[in-house]
C-alpha cells in the first residue's frame, strides 16, 4: 500500500508505439491475486465489461490467471489482445521483489507466489521468448502472442479497493476505510481524500486483521475459512451475543483509528500451520466443530458475539475517523465490507450522514477498482462517473444465440410477449423461476438479470427453494428485492436510504416481518435490494406486476446458481443449472421452458 502514485510500471515502448496510444487508452484492470480472478475493460473512462473468471470456467472461486475473462471483455467490446494499451494489477510485488523468495512464496496463503506468477505470466505475454517456469507456460499458450505494445502496472491492494469504492461513489470529498484480510503489508487503510488528494491516516498492519478475525471463527464452528462467511453473518442473527461478547471483545484494542488483535487466540499469521485458531482459543471455549457437525447454540452465540464484536470495533474506529476529519461523506472497501449486517448499521452507528459501499467491495472488484485507480492517477486521465447504481457489466446475449442454444438441445419453449407479467403470475401461484435477462451482474450478487424469484409471502418458501433448489443449509437467508419507492413503507429506514447492491442490511418493519416470512431474518431483518425503473425496468416491471397480483411490492432474490456453483453468464449455464435444480420454469430473454 502506499501514497497515489506507489506502483510499479513495466516495459518500454518505441515513438510509434507511442503515438497509437495516445490516440486512444484501451485499460484493462485484472484481479489475480484474491479467491476471485476478474477482469475489467475501461474505455473512455467507463466500465465497459467486468467479469469474474469463475462465471467462464465454471470452477467456483477460480483463481488461475483471467485469461477467459480478458478475453470474453475483448470479444464483447469488439476488440482484439493486440489493441489493449494499459494493464493494471491489483497486488504490487515491489512488497516482494527484494527479499527471500522462499519466504514470501508461502506467506499469507501463497499471495506472494501468486504475485510473482502474475508477474510471469505477463511478462510472458509480452515477450512470450522470455524462459518461465512450466506450470506458467501451460498457462501462456492458452492466449496467441500479442504485440509488444502493452504497459503493465501494478496497484498497490489496497489503492485498488479505494479506485473501487471511491470512483463509483460519485463523492468529491471523502473519508475512506478499507478493510479485508490482508494486502501486500496491510489488513487495512483509513484516511481521507480532498481534491483527488489521497491521505493515509493509519494503516492497520498484518497480521492484525478484523477480517481474519472473523474468518478464525468461520473455521472454528466447522465451516470453510475465507469462503463460508456468509453463513456465519446468516448464523449471527440467530444467537445471543452477550454470552461471550465481553471475551471476545478484549481480543481486539481500538487506539484512535488504529486497532490490534491479540494474537495469541490466533494463528492466522504462521506460514506452518493449518488452521487459523490457537490452543489458547480451544482452551476458552471448548473443542472446534468438526466439519459437517451440527452447528447447535455455542456456535450460534459465538458467531453472534463476533459479529457485534467487529460492528462495534468498526463504530469506534470509523467515529473516531470522523472525529479527526469532520468529513460527512465515507466510502468503505475491502471484502470486510461485505458484510452487509454490519454495512446497515453504519449511519445509525456512526456520525456519517453519506455512505458508498457497492457491488463488489472484495477482490473481484479489484479489477475495475485497479483500472479506474490507474486511469486517474498513473495515466492522469479525467474521470467523472457519478454514483453506481448498478453493476450490469456482462455482455447481453442475442434472442438468436439463446434461441439457437435451446433448439440445438431440442427443449421445447413458448415465446411469451410480456416475460414480466408471466415471471409475475407464476410467482404468485408459488412458482420458482430462473430468469435470465440482459447482462450479467459483475460481482457475487445476483440484482435481477441472473436470478432465482420466488414468493416471499409463503411461510415455507425459505425451506422450499434451500432444500429442492440451492441445496444448502436451511438457515440460509434471501434477499427482498423491492420497489424503491416502497422500500420506506417496508423497512425501518429514513427517506432517501437505499440499497441498490444487497449490500446492507436493515430491520423490517413489524407488519411486514409477519407479511414476508420468506426473507426476513430471525432478527426481523433483511438484506435489501432496491429496485429502481431508471437501473432496471424489467425487473422493475416484474415487481410491479407482481405487487398488482399479490399486494406486496417485493419477490424473493437469490443468485441464478446451485449450492458449489458459480452464477450462470450464458444461456447454456441457465439451462443446464434449471435441469439440475428443482426449479419450476425458465424465463431467459422472452422464452419460456417448464418442466
Amino acid at each position: 500500500m502506499g501514497k497515489a502514485h506507489n506502483h510499479l510500471k513495466k516495459m518500454s515502448k518505441t515513438n510509434t508505439i507511442q503515438e497509437k496510444k495516445e490516440n486512444r487508452k484501451v485499460v484493462f484492470g485484472i484481479n489475480c491475486t484474491g479467491y476471485y480472478s476478474s477482469a475489467c475493460l475501461v474505455l473512455d473512462g467507463e466500465i465497459k465489461y467486468a467479469i469474474n473468471e469463475e462465471r467462464l470456467t465454471r470452477i467456483k472461486y477460480d483463481r488461475s490467471f483471467p485469461i477467459n475473462a480478458i478475453k470474453y471483455c475483448c470479444a464483447s467490446a469488439g476488440i482484439d489482445l493486440d489493441d489493449i494499451t494499459d494493464i493494471f494489477i491489483s497486488w504490487n510485488p515491489r512488497f516482494y521483489i527484494h527479499r527471500r523468495s522462499s519466504i514470501y512464496r508461502q506467506a499469507m496463503e501463497n499471495r506472494g507466489l501468486i504475485s510473482h506468477l502474475a508477474l510471469s505470466e505477463l511478462a510472458s505475454l509480452h515477450d512470450p521468448g522470455k524462459k518461465i517456469d512450466p506450470p506458467v507456460t501451460e498457462i501462456i499458450h492458452k492466449v496467441k502472442t500479442v504485440s509488444s505494445s502493452w504497459d503493465i502496472h501494478f496497484v498497490d491492494h489496497h489503492n485498488a479497493h479505494l479506485g473501487n469504492a471511491y470512483f463509483q461513489s460519485g463523492f468529491d470529498d471523502c473519508d475512506f476505510f478499507l478493510s479485508d484480510g490482508f494486502g501486500e503489508v496491510a489488513s487495512g487503510v483509513v484516511g481521507s481524500i480532498k481534491s483527488d488528494n489521497i491521505n493515509e491516516f493509519a494503516w492497520h498492519r498484518s497480521p492484525h486483521s478484523l477480517g481474519l478475525v472473523y474468518s478464525t471463527f468461520t473455521e472454528y464452528i466447522g465451516f470453510k475459512r475465507n469462503s463460508d462467511e456468509w453463513k456465519v453473518m446468516a448464523l449471527s442473527a440467530m444467537g445471543d451475543a452477550e454470552k461471550y461478547y465481553d471475551v471476545i471483545r478484549k481480543m481486539i484494542k481500538v487506539d484512535g483509528i488504529k486497532y490490534e488483535v491479540d494474537l495469541s487466540f490466533f494463528e492466522f499469521y504462521m506460514y506452518y500451520t493449518n488452521q487459523y485458531f490457537s490452543p489458547k482459543l480451544i482452551e476458552l471455549f471448548g473443542p472446534p466443530l468438526e466439519k459437517g457437525d451440527e452447528v447447535g447454540p455455542r456456535e450460534c452465540e459465538l458467531v453472534a458475539a463476533v459479529q457485534k464484536v467487529v460492528e462495534d470495533v468498526t463504530f469506534e474506529l470509523l467515529s473516531n475517523l470522523y472525529k479527526k476529519t469532520g468529513n460527512k461523506k465515507l466510502v468503505l472497501g475491502g471484502g470486510f465490507f461485505m458484510n452487509s449486517v454490519l454495512n446497515g448499521k453504519i449511519l445509525e452507528k456512526t456520525p456519517y450522514e453519506e455512505v458508498f459501499i457497492g457491488g463488489s467491495p472484495g477482490d473481484s472488484g479489484n479489477c475495475t477498482g485497479s483500472s479506474l485507480y490507474g486511469w486517474k492517477y498513473v495515466l492522469g486521465k479525467p474521470l467523472s462517473m457519478g454514483q453506481a447504481k448498478h453493476n450490469y457489466f456482462g455482455r447481453k446475449y442475442t434472442d438468436e444465440e439463446i434461441k439457437n442454444e435451446l433448439n440445438r438441445r431440442k427443449i421445447k419453449f413458448t415465446r411469451v410477449d410480456k416475460p414480466a407479467y408471466e415471471a409475475a403470475k407464476l410467482i404468485q401461484q408459488k412458482k420458482i423461476i430462473g430468469w435470465f435477462q440482459g447482462a450479467s451482474e459483475f460481482g457475487e450478487r445476483a440484482l435481477g438479470n441472473r436470478s432465482i424469484l420466488a414468493n416471499p409471502t409463503f411461510s415455507d418458501m425459505k425451506d422450499l427453494v434451500n432444500s429442492s433448489v440451492k441445496y444448502r443449509e436451511g438457515f440460509r437467508p434471501f434477499a427482498p428485492a423491492v420497489l424503491k419507492e416502497k422500500t420506506c413503507d417496508l423497512f425501518e429506514i429514513g427517506e432517501g436510504q437505499v440499497s441498490y447492491f444487497m449490500e446492507k442490511v436493515f430491520r423490517f418493519k413489524k407488519d411486514w416481518q409477519e407479511k414476508v416470512p420468506s426473507v426476513t431474518h430471525t432478527d426481523g431483518t433483511g438484506r435489501l435490494q432496491t429496485v429502481e425503473k431508471e437501473t432496471n425496468p424489467l425487473f422493475h416491471e416484474l415487481i410491479s406486476e407482481f405487487y398488482k397480483l399479490s399486494t406486496c411490492p417485493v419477490v424473493l432474490n437469490t443468485s441464478f446458481n446451485i449450492n458449489g456453483m458459480p452464477l450462470v453468464e450464458s444461456p447454456a449455464d441457465a439451462i443446464n443449472c434449471f435441469y439440475k435444480s428443482g426449479l419450476d420454469v425458465l424465463i431467459i430473454s422472452d422464452f419460456m421452458v417448464e418442466k
